[in-house]
């Protein structure tokens, strides 16, 4: 064991874990392989560097879309399992809950921009919701995050951005999600 063990790396193989079991559902991939993904797609490295943090929206989204792909390829390739974007981008927004938004940067520009874990049961929260838009309930109702390819995830991101879910903090989409809705 010759790392340090810092506070950091403390916190960074909780949210990896975390990341990988709550990204599992239909996967198939070991926690181990996910794991292995985190580190090797630089999500950890662009957590510890706060100067290079997006602050944009497009800064946001042109990070988050390279690092899943790069989760979803080499989880694909290493333990030989189909990924779809919709698992990578959830190993993502777990990791990022953990590591930034649950922390003391919860206030940043990062933070504020970082999506939300997409699951079944967000989804069907929102679907369920009849002040919102019929469009985007439908959306949510007929969507299988596991299922979920690039463009499909991204059309969603973009349709609860047009209705104004990502504001204050996108993470606040989250009221919608209550583990005592799982099955």
């Amino acid at each position: 064991m010759g790392e340090r063990y810092s506070h950091f790396t403390h916190r960074h193989r909780f949210a990896a874990w975390a990341a990988a079991r709550a990204s599992q559902r239909r996967w198939g991939a070991k926690t181990t392989a996910i794991v292995a993904a985190i580190e090797s797609s630089g999500l950890s490295k662009l957590v510890a560097g706060r100067r290079a943090w997006p602050n944009t929206i497009a800064a946001f989204d042109r990070t988050h879309r390279d690092i899943c792909r790069r989760i979803a390829e080499r989880v694909q390739r290493k333990a030989n399992k189909k990924s779809t974007f919709g698992h990578a981008a959830k190993v993502v927004a777990v990791y990022l809950k953990s590591m930034v938004i649950l922390g003391p940067e919860h206030d940043s520009a990062f933070a504020r921009l970082a999506h939300p874990p997409i699951d079944r049961i967000l989804l069907k929260a929102i679907a369920g919701d009849v002040r919102l838009d019929m469009r985007l309930r439908r959306m949510c109702r007929d969507c299988n995050w596991t299922e979920l390819n690039e463009d499909g995830y991204y059309g969603l991101i973009a349709e609860l951005r047009k209705h104004g879910l990502d504001k204050p903090s996108f993470w606040m989409l989250e009221r919608y999600w209550d583990p005592r809705r799982s099955r």
